[in-house]
């Protein structure tokens, strides 16, 4: 893809996402009314220097009420590329904007990836706006006023540095303070608009509460009640069906910016859940349950949309401190558990198996595996009939036999693999 087709995309993207701030009306929160905000895309002003028409990307007009002439242009410059914004891009910008608007109007890059730290004092020197918008980022609702999203996890959104976040849809900068939603980022252009008391109302009552391993445990069984289940492996689809959820499967690969592959998102406003291409059917089913999660537990108030990656995934401790959406991950993750492996027939299954395996507490635990091979075997095919039974993957079954106090286990490598430390971190905690 060519750098022209590259910059088509962000800007046909980001077009979209302003018009659907606006048809949500909350376009420019507070200040302005959506109806008194135009959004064009590619439009043309006539330069008298030039005697010619210049063309911008995006463009946002606002208007007073009553007025026929913009009160403020807010012009967008879309580049789809991972460079870092040169100081000649924003001085050619700021050239073009001033021949054309010299007052009154407000330039911002808009880019798609996070950039070197330099480029937050280019943009200062040039009196720039810097967007970084990521089409499958997360997109909050409750934290829309800025007062739980800290100034570092903003930056870290914006400009590179070690410890990667979870890629947000919008996060702005201008003259020295961040923004997560383009209505504040907008307000905070206008010269005649003041720091008021606007964003302090309703902050408090949309932070995330705590929800007890309990609420989280009683929620997935009332859901599963729901269904009839009485056997084998979830019908996580069924339960979609009842929660009239819009499900989709997609074959294709989605990427964050980082690279990093996103396994499926959920989509509020519209009740959908997309789920794309996954190696494992077993680790599809957890995303599945877990975007199923976000529905169950009224994740909604606090998001418009939420894509999940793998490390979301490993989210195993709640923290109060923590920015909410760590929190929310965290809920989704243990309903997840407690959806697809039930209490009552997880049990089951284990006395069943055990006694067709002959597995026998001599004296070492109700179920015991070390680095003899025999031992080794006999384990492994437990974890391989659970595994096939409820179609969920041996590792999540090897937590919940640990979580369960059932298991023994002496084998000197039995934490070779990170995942199953992350995974078993995430049931122990959530029992204590």
């Amino acid at each position: 893809m060519n750098s022209t087709s590259k910059g088509d995309k962000l800007e046909d993207a980001f077009y979209r996402y302003l018009v659907e701030q606006k048809d949500r009306g909350d376009l420019v929160f507070g200040v302005y009314a959506a109806k008194n905000c135009k959004i064009y895309k590619r439009k043309s002003y006539y330069c008298r220097q030039r005697h010619s028409d210049v063309e911008f990307d995006v463009v946002l007009e606002i208007y007073r009420t009553g007025s026929d002439t913009p009160h403020l242009y807010v012009i967008f410059e879309c580049k789809n590329h991972k460079a870092n914004v040169s100081e000649m891009h924003i001085n050619d910008f700021s050239s073009k904007i001033g021949r054309i608007f010299p007052y009154a109007s407000k330039g911002v890059i808009v880019v798609t990836s996070r950039l070197q730290s330099g480029a937050e004092m280019v943009a200062r020197n040039g009196a720039m706006g810097i967007v970084k918008f990521d089409e499958h980022g997360l997109e909050i609702v409750a934290d829309r006023k800025s007062k739980f999203l800290e100034n570092a996890f903003l930056s870290a959104q914006m400009f590179w540095n070690e410890n990667i976040k979870k890629s947000l849809k919008f996060s702005g900068f201008y003259e020295g303070k961040y923004y997560s939603n383009i209505g504040d980022m907008v307000t905070s252009l206008d010269p005649e608009v003041t720091n008021d008391l606007r964003f302090d109302q309703e902050c408090v009552d949309h932070a995330v509460p705590f929800l007890s391993l309990t609420q989280i445990k009683l929620t997935a069984e009332k859901l599963l009640n729901s269904t009839g289940y009485t056997s084998g492996a979830v019908d996580l689809i069924k339960i979609c069906q009842i929660l009239s959820i819009d499900l989709h499967f997609s074959d294709r690969k989605v990427v964050d910016i980082d690279g990093t592959s996103i396994l499926g998102s959920a989509i509020f406003g519209q009740k959908m859940i997309v789920i794309n291409s996954h190696s494992l059917q077993t680790r599809e089913r957890f995303t599945l349950a877990h975007e199923i999660g976000h529905f169950a537990l009224d994740h909604e108030r606090y998001l418009l949309s939420e894509s999940i990656v793998e490390r979301d995934l490993f989210v195993t401790k709640d923290k109060s401190k923590d920015f909410n959406y760590d929190r929310l991950e965290y809920q989704a993750n243990i309903f997840a558990a407690e959806l697809i492996l039930p209490d009552v027939h997880f049990l089951q299954k284990v006395i069943q198996f055990r006694r067709d395996l002959g597995i026998k507490d001599r004296g070492h635990g109700y179920i015991f595996v070390d680095d003899q091979p025999y031992n080794f075997f006999i384990y492994n095919e437990m974890l391989s009939r659970l595994s096939n039974y409820f179609q969920v993957s041996r590792q999540a079954i090897e937590v919940k036999l640990r979580n369960s106090k059932m298991l023994t286990d002496q084998r000197k490598r039995n934490r070779a693999f990170p995942i199953f430390d992350a995974l078993n971190d995430m049931v122990s905690n959530r029992k204590n």
